[in-house]
């Protein structure tokens, strides 16, 4: 799926099965872009 940039997000499996993801950033330096927000953690537990 696609998340555009500026949209908070919490990518989450919820069902038992497992899962795998290929992520893909096209800013070369986006570690330093990254913005956590602990308070969509409460979403998925």
């Amino acid at each position: 799926f696609y998340i555009p940039a500026g949209v908070p997000h919490l990518p989450a499996n919820l069902s038992g099965a497992p899962s795998s993801a290929v992520i893909a950033r096209t800013d070369p330096n986006e570690q330093e872009s990254v913005v956590l927000l602990p308070e969509l953690d409460a979403l998925v537990a």
